[in-house]
Formats: structure tokens, C-alpha cells, sequence
């Protein structure tokens, strides 16, 4: 793993920790990945891992 990848996963999940907070907080039936901040976070911390890969998938 690259300091880019690792950036990209902690980024990713800071961003999605608070989305699922925000979403949580409002009462929005809108996802349930989105509404509960545990998922969201992992998520979104895989989203950012896979943004910032190399490879081809």
C-alpha cells in the first residue's frame, strides 16, 4: 500500500463517518448505508481505497 492509498482510505472514511452522521441526525430514510455512520464509514474508506488504487480492475 502506497502513502496515496492510505490517504485516499482515510479520507474516504472521515467523509463518509460524517455523512452517516449528517444522514442519522435528520432523520432521512434515505439509504440504509448512508444512515448509519459504521457502514458508511467503511464504505466510503473502501470507495477511497479504490479510488486511489493503480491497478485495473
Amino acid at each position: 500500500m502506497t502513502t496515496v492509498q492510505i490517504i485516499g482510505i482515510i479520507t474516504g472514511g472521515l467523509i463518509g463517518y460524517f455523512i452517516g452522521k449528517f444522514f442519522s441526525k435528520n432523520n432521512a430514510a434515505v439509504c440504509p448505508i448512508l444512515c448509519n455512520p459504521k457502514i458508511s464509514t467503511i464504505y466510503f474508506a473502501l470507495l477511497g481505497y479504490l479510488l486511489t488504487s493503480n491497478k485495473n480492475l
